[in-house]
């Protein structure tokens, strides 16, 4: 049985670390991901409005939104801090952005392809785009669920697959990947009981990164986790649900120590998560202020300095 430092195993270091932006760097990228976020938001509420309406969407203009994705993410972490801070004013919609996100980051981890990685992006806008043609009462209920809505909500796997097939190329592709994203390994998911190799490893990271969000973005009716938790969760509990390998790749990509995390360093030092090392995934780089002056540790080559605790908001003074 792995255990959690088989899934994030600290590597010894070398001279490679990440390139800090310049001020105006992060300024301009900052702008730029906000523009990504803004224009895919508004490409997905033209599907969702299309879909709602039992109209074919226009989908190819999401092929483009993945491959800038795959590009930003190729150029600094600043949209997986913003997948990972957990606000959302709409869900359904902005679920579909963190999924892509963090999907794209564990298919490089994986070592997938440019194409392949632009792929898994796509996969990850799309995925719930079944849910988008159930009853809004249904997907947007606070309380529990009935049996029936239950059986309702399941069929959404299906709905996406048939909009998704009916599309021509890449996206037939993707639509397999939607019919199996709640698919586990241990034949616990739906709708077909899939088990093991019977998932693409694709919908493994799909189904994987959607359940991460669920757990971290804040809810109406429940509590969010921290990103911490959330994958510390899944890295001790998920074993049977996803296989070794994607859990692995989300401990070297998302790391214990989440970008955003606050983290207490042995030397207390008290610090923010600012980039992650998916070369050393358990030795971040981490921002600590000092006397109105920020300077950033990068925990792969100060050997001497490691975290002990990941802080909850409310703990860092």
């Amino acid at each position: 049985m792995a255990r959690l430092s088989d899934l994030i195993r600290e590597r010894t270091p070398d001279s490679q670390s990440g390139r800090v932006l310049s001020p105006t760097e992060g300024s301009s990228s900052l702008n730029t991901n906000r523009f990504w976020c803004a224009s895919t938001r508004q490409e997905l509420w033209k599907i969702r409005e299309a879909v709602g309406s039992s109209k074919s969407p226009q989908l190819t203009g999401c092929t483009d939104l993945a491959r800038q994705l795959v590009h930003l993410l190729n150029h600094g972490d600043e949209l997986v801090r913003w997948a990972l801070d957990g606000q959302t004013e709409d869900y359904v919609v902005d679920n579909a952005l963190h999924v892509a996100i963090l999907g794209a980051k564990v298919g490089m981890g994986l070592n997938y392809s440019q194409q392949d990685v632009e792929r898994l992006a796509l996969a990850g806008l799309l995925h719930d785009i079944g849910m988008w043609t159930l009853p809004v009462a249904i997907v947007e209920k606070r309380e529990a669920l009935s049996e029936e809505e239950r059986d309702i909500l399941r069929t959404h796997p299906e709905r996406g697959r048939r909009i998704l097939a009916a599309q021509t190329g890449v996206f037939e592709w993707v639509s397999t990947i939607s019919a199996q994203e709640h698919e586990r390994c241990d034949g616990s998911g739906y709708p077909c009981r899939l088990q093991s190799q019977q998932i693409a490893e694709a919908a493994q990271v799909i189904g994987m990164v959607d359940t991460l969000d669920a757990m971290i973005t804040m809810r109406p009716y429940r509590k969010r986790l921290t990103p911490h938790r959330g994958v510390r969760e899944l890295l001790l509990h998920a074993k049977a649900t996803f296989s070794l390998r994607v859990l692995k790749a989300l401990g070297d990509q998302i790391t214990l120590y989440p970008i955003g995390s606050n983290v207490r360093l042995n030397t207390g030092e008290i610090g923010t998560v600012t980039r992650v090392n998916s070369r050393y995934p358990l030795r971040p780089l981490v921002a600590i202020s000092k006397h109105g002056e920020t300077s950033e540790v990068d925990l792969s080559q100060v050997m001497s300095a490691h975290i002990v605790e990941v802080l909850q908001p409310r703990m860092v003074t």
